[in-house]
């Protein structure tokens, strides 16, 4: 499922103070909600399939979800609110619970299993639609032409959440034989299979570097403008980031937690970093 669905940031948890996640074509599954908190108002998820595993609460700020380039499929198995705010809605949505929408532009459709309430006013595409189940609730004075685009059914699409959860590690001595180190200054190239791994001062950016933590957290931060691009790979921690840009994969447990604004998350294939996948590092 990650190498076949593009899967470049899994975990139970997503915060998001940086500018944008960059995901065309990609996929990210979040074992758990979002809300308004964990987000920079001003940040954009542009992944083209992005899946939430419970509610997604966005009241305030402008963050936007979804790939402008290459929209596709937003899954949320909970409720949605998106109330206050202008913020850009890419991809067909669906919500396994209640919907309700107040400033977003939403570009394609929404099924909702459930009620819809509206508030004055989003703006919905012309071929933008809201199929709901439930009832739906909206100000007394209300613009037909977006009454006309919330159209009733008895039953809209449904959708599973991922349950491949994350890959087994392979045998301790695998990583030692393939050049893995126990630790070591965060650098180009470098391998690292520990309990855990943490670079918390300056370095300049690193390129292709494969992080193994097999029981604890990786924690990169006090970068700066510099970057890290590789995978990084935490199966019972969490991955705390801090720095410029990252572009690669994250695989968690506990959570992806990007702390610095500005920061840019970018997906590169996860293939893009090994030679065949009898060097996979699961």
């Amino acid at each position: 499922f990650i190498i076949d669905e593009n899967v470049f940031i899994y975990g139970n948890n997503l915060r998001f103070d940086g500018s944008t996640i960059n995901g065309p074509q990609a996929t990210i599954v979040i074992n758990g909600g979002l809300y308004t908190s964990d987000i920079n108002g001003g940040a954009s998820i542009a992944a083209t399939t992005i899946y939430f595993d419970g509610n997604v609460i966005l009241d305030g700020g402008s963050a936007s979800l979804g790939s402008d380039s290459n929209p596709g499929n937003i899954y949320v198995n909970g409720d949605l609110r998106l109330w206050n705010g202008k913020r850009n809605i890419y991809g067909d949505v669906y919500v396994a619970g209640n919907f309700d929408l107040k400033d977003a532009w939403v570009h394609d459709t929404v099924y909702v299993d459930g009620d819809l309430t509206l508030g004055n006013t989003p703006t919905l595409d012309s071929n933008a639609r809201i199929y709901y189940t439930g009832e739906i609730e909206h100000p007394e004075v209300y613009p037909q032409n977006i009454l006309d685009k919330c159209i009733p059914r008895t039953s809209v699409p449904r959708f599973d959440m991922p349950d491949e959860g994350l890959p087994p590690l392979r045998p301790n001595d695998w990583y030692a034989a393939r050049g893995y180190v126990s630790g070591g200054p965060l650098a180009s190239n470098l391998k690292i299979f520990a309990d855990s791994y943490s670079s918390t001062t300056w370095k300049e950016s690193a390129y292709n570097v494969i992080i193994i933590a097999r029981s604890g957290d990786i924690t990169l931060t006090g970068l700066g403008s510099s970057g890290v691009t590789g995978v990084l790979f935490a199966p019972n921690g969490r991955v705390i980031f801090n720095g410029g840009f990252f572009t690669g994969v994250v695989l968690t447990r506990d959570g992806f937690f990007v702390t610095s604004g500005g920061t840019d998350v970018t997906f590169s294939n996860f293939e893009e970093f090994f030679s065949s996948p009898a060097d996979y590092p699961f």
